[in-house]
């Protein structure tokens, strides 16, 4: 084993043990962050056509700058051909983390050499046997909305905001959850800076309006469906920020990931995750708004 690779073992499974189903990390080694720039990546698409498959295409032609090279390939495809040390591939992924719900990840992994007989595990066009520490950056998505729901555009910036992660790290600024989460936070402020587009889909019910949304954030904003958030991300305008939540789990398990990206630069600029129990807390509150007003 390289040095290279013994770096990026300890410090990703570190992580991985402290910090179980985070929805959106990765490494924190900068040799590990360089060392993926310097890959071939393979773009994992779902079996079949899907919404989620052309968005990714189209966003991977478009904004994919980490690697120098790219190749689509399907699920069934990786499955027969073992990974690569000299390869990145960029795949959905699920875990369960442990009080027992399960979330489906965007990740971009790093390749490495199989054991004999080691088999890639998928379920729902999603692997279940990546290892943690091959794990370079990840962030978590709802598969049911981009396919099924209009939001499929948020696909250009979820592959954006792996790009920025990678890049942070590359560049020292983020060493462990703690750096990571103070980047995010230290980005709020500028959240009023732009126009933030907020769907109706991802306000809690405690917020029924725009106009009650306007009541706790006097910042520029619009509330709009949540299929017009495409157009935010069509624009690639830095001026505009959007909303996007991901639910997991039900009842008692049932958890809240909100966010807010930057919609030109795919920049990760606010996140939260409440425990959503019974109907509450299933969306943004005015805490959520209050917190990125009073943010310094």
């Amino acid at each position: 084993m390289t040095f290279f690779q013994r770096s990026f073992s300890i410090s990703v499974l570190a992580f991985a043990l402290a910090v179980p189903a985070s929805a959106q990390y990765g490494t924190f080694d900068a040799t590990a962050a360089k060392a993926a720039k310097a890959t071939k990546t393979l773009v994992v698409l779902d079996a079949g056509d899907s919404p989620y498959n052309r968005a990714l295409m189209d966003a991977i032609k478009a904004d994919w700058k980490l690697t120098s090279a790219f190749e689509f390939v399907s699920t069934a495809e990786l499955a027969a051909q073992p990974m690569a040390p000299d390869r990145t591939y960029l795949l959905k992924t699920s875990k369960t983390d442990p009080v027992k719900f399960t979330g489906t990840f965007l990740t971009l992994v790093q390749g490495w050499k199989p054991k004999k007989g080691e088999v890639l595990e998928q379920t729902n066009n999603a692997f279940t046997s990546i290892p943690a520490e091959r794990e370079v950056a990840f962030i978590q998505i709802d598969p049911v909305a981009l396919n099924e729901k209009g939001a499929s555009a948020m696909v250009a910036i979820y592959v954006k905001h792996l790009q920025n992660y990678v890049a942070v790290v590359e560049g020292g600024k983020v060493t462990d959850k703690a750096t990571a989460d103070r980047i995010y936070a230290g980005r709020n402020r500028m959240i009023r800076d732009t126009e933030l587009w907020m769907a109706q889909e991802h306000l809690d019910k405690s917020i029924p309006d725009a106009a009650s949304l306007k009541e706790n954030y006097t910042s520029p904003c619009q509330v709009m469906a949540l299929t017009q958030l495409a157009s935010a991300v069509e624009k690639k305008d830095k001026a505009l920020t959007i909303s996007d939540v991901v639910m997991t789990g039900e009842n008692k398990n049932k958890h809240c990931f909100k966010r807010i990206f930057n919609a030109g630069t795919g920049e990760l600029m606010y996140l939260r995750d409440d425990a959503a129990i019974f109907g509450k807390k299933e969306g943004f509150l005015d805490e959520d708004l209050k917190t990125i007003i009073r943010a310094r």
